[in-house]
């Protein structure tokens, strides 16, 4: 049998174990018959999706207002803009041609010009910070989407655009945006940060907003953390500090960090994605950040090595450098995934070179035998961009990598076989502990104690939702994984009294030991039965999944109420609903649950009850102030409270 072939059955066996024993990962303190279950329905629904980049999770909304929600996929610069409408029977149809491949981020839905349905709003970026691109609008015209970024008002204003965000700046009624964008690398005058007023007339206006112009960061969750009515943001990014900043009404915000955010910390520095949820039960927000390092920072100076498996991966950074490892194997080693992520078209392939004699291979993208006697020695010179490898006797080899030019964003390079290793330099510590902050009256208090140790990976996103219908706010924790392998993602499951058990046993992670990694996600009910599913994405050569709920919550209830618009015309984003059950209280805020890059529209709210069959009492307010109750309805049905348009 030869080397190659020996591993590649060694790699099969090694997968079978990763997938059958996930469940038996060691932050499973779920009992067995509590567990929350889903299942991969992505096929069955209609959902065909591609393995591409994704970046910064899903927009889901009610585009038609039809009762079903839709799907608004970003595949970053790989595949155009991916569009599934939902129907009746729960099944979705894509609509091509919604908008070309680009340099695509976020992605929002939100009803501007109040005609009853949802318009859409595109991130995109700016070409590397030398093409700063203007948002785009597609006005939605019963399904037909026409870009009126233009005759909108809203072309002139180029950004490397990261995160668009409907939101009702000046509470009149209408939707403003926001646009939060990356940091400036052209000489530009234009602010980062850009907002534009709806004139009401199909037409926006840019307006300034000093301090919000200049926030450092990437992504914003739209919220009211001091339930004011107006809408405040909390603004992060995996490079910098998180910050609060309240809403004062007028299109401008005061910056509120360091009187709400605990005292004594550090800002958070590295959180992609914020999820809100009221997981107390006593009428406020409370936030979980999901903190991790992006693929950036992880360009440097990084070693994923399993021992027992013999196996290690590594990533640097593309620009000029020059760095090396030294291996040990007790025989022969195998090379594979050997990559760089190019930097525009400045490096068509990386070569290997083998041995002192520098004997050049192909460069290995699958499974590539290599014997102590072929790479013997090491290179006398190495001088040209490339990949050198040799065999230095005592069961020792060394690898070095040179690029003489920014010529890429990173390499990239996997080896089996390996027993230990020495680093020329220290490899980054990529694990970075998750935080979840509950709201004391409008003061975050931080409670992360209570999120497990285990969870301080690297962490790319959160959902919220109530898995299991005991009327306690739960979160789905997407993680990374290791560089070149996909990992379960974590199921925390709220137990009613301030502490949280976690999962993996959940059957929501597909991929587990493919070359993809956690992204994103948003938790809703996609089929009305009144049970929270999910639909996630699975970055770098990753897939979308659908995941739909298939837990026997025994006699655990529920209530699914749709918003619709005020008496007076006004769309659901903001509107507040309170419901009241023999057992307790619950709250939650229209709009998104969790933000990344995107931001859904939830309007089809879900509440678990519990053992409650009866819900006592329902308020909803809308922005405008409008009210509507109900009082002392059944629970399990579907409820619409607001008009249509």
């Amino acid at each position: 049998m030869t080397l190659l072939r020996k591993f590649s059955l060694v790699a099969l066996g090694v997968s079978i174990v990763l997938q059958s024993a996930c469940s038996q990962h060691d932050i499973e303190t779920v009992p067995k018959q509590n567990r929350v279950l889903f299942k991969d329905v992505s096929d069955s629904v209609g959902l065909v999706s591609e393995a591409n980049w994704k970046y910064g999770g899903p927009a889901v909304a009610d585009l038609n207002n039809d009762g079903h929600y839709d799907f608004l996929l970003s595949n970053h610069d790989t595949t155009p803009v991916q569009l599934f409408m939902g129907n009746a029977a729960h099944h979705f149809d894509e609509i091509k041609n919604v908008y070309p491949k680009a340099d695509l981020h976020g992605i929002s839905a939100g009803d501007f010009d109040l005609d009853g349905d949802n318009d859409v709003l595109l991130s995109l970026g700016g070409g590397n910070g030398l093409t700063p691109q203007p948002q785009r609008l597609l006005r939605n015209d019963n399904g037909t989407f026409t870009d009126i970024t233009k005759e909108a008002g809203i072309s002139e204003l180029g950004a490397r655009g990261r995160s668009v965000r409907w939101v009702d700046l000046d509470n009149d009624g209408d939707l403003d945006f926001m646009q939060v964008n990356a940091a400036k690398m052209v000489n530009e005058a234009l602010p980062r940060n850009i907002i534009f007023e709806n004139l009401g007339n199909g037409t926006f206006r840019y307006v300034e907003s000093p301090g919000f112009e200049d926030i450092e960061a990437e992504r914003v969750l739209i919220t009211d953390y001091n339930s004011d009515n107006v809408m405040d943001i909390i603004a992060f990014t995996s490079y910098d500090k998180t910050s609060i900043w309240q809403g004062n009404g007028d299109f401008t915000f005061s910056n509120t960090t360091n009187t709400v955010l605990p005292q004594g910390h550090d800002d958070y520095p590295g959180t992609i994605t914020v999820a809100q949820a009221d997981i107390d039960n006593d009428g406020d927000l409370d936030y979980y950040f999901a903190r991790g390092k992006l693929y950036y920072t992880i360009a440097n100076n990084s070693v994923s090595f399993d021992k027992e498996k013999q196996s290690l991966d590594l990533r640097d950074v593309g620009s000029k450098s020059h760095d090396g490892l030294t291996l040990y194997a007790d025989s022969d080693i195998v090379l594979s995934d050997f990559y760089h992520f190019p930097r525009a078209k400045l490096l068509e392939f990386m070569p290997v070179f083998i041995g002192a004699n520098k004997q050049q291979i192909t460069t290995p993208k699958d499974a590539h035998a290599i014997t102590q006697e072929q790479a013997k020695g090491f290179p006398a010179e190495v001088n040209e961009t490339g990949w050198y490898l040799g065999y230095l006797g005592d069961n020792k080899w060394r690898l070095e990598w040179l690029l003489t030019d920014d010529v890429a964003w990173d390499v990239r390079a996997s080896i089996k076989g390996v027993s230990d290793y020495e680093a020329n330099w220290t490899p980054q510590e990529l694990a970075v502990p998750d935080v979840l902050l509950r709201n004391d009256d409008g003061v975050l208090t931080d409670i992360s104690q209570r999120i497990p140790d285990s969870l301080n990976t690297n962490n790319w996103g959160v959902t919220s939702g109530d898995f299991n219908n005991d009327g306690n706010a739960d979160f789905f924790v997407y993680r990374f994984g290791d560089l070149q392998r996909r990992i379960a993602d974590v199921m925390l499951l709220n137990t009613g009294d301030g502490h949280f058990t976690s999962s993996v046993a959940h059957n929501a992670t597909t991929e587990i030991g493919s070359k993809s990694h956690g992204d994103s996600g948003v938790a809703f009910d996609f089929d009305l039965d009144g049970k929270i599913d999910i639909l996630s994405g699975d970055d770098d050569n990753g897939k979308w999944h659908l995941y739909k709920n298939v837990t026997d919550n025994g006699n655990n209830n529920h209530l699914l109420i749709k918003i619709g618009y005020s008496e007076n015309g006004i769309d659901p984003y903001g509107a507040k609903v309170w419901i009241t059950t023999k057992g307790k209280k619950q709250y939650k805020l229209i709009g998104s649950t969790n933000a990344n890059h995107s931001q859904s529209l939830l309007n089809i709210v879900h509440f678990g009850l519990g053992k409650d069959e009866v819900v006592t009492d329902i308020t909803v307010r809308w922005r405008d102030g409008t009210t509507r109750t109900l009082k002392n309805q059944q629970a399990n049905q579907l409820l619409t409270l607001g008009k249509s348009i």
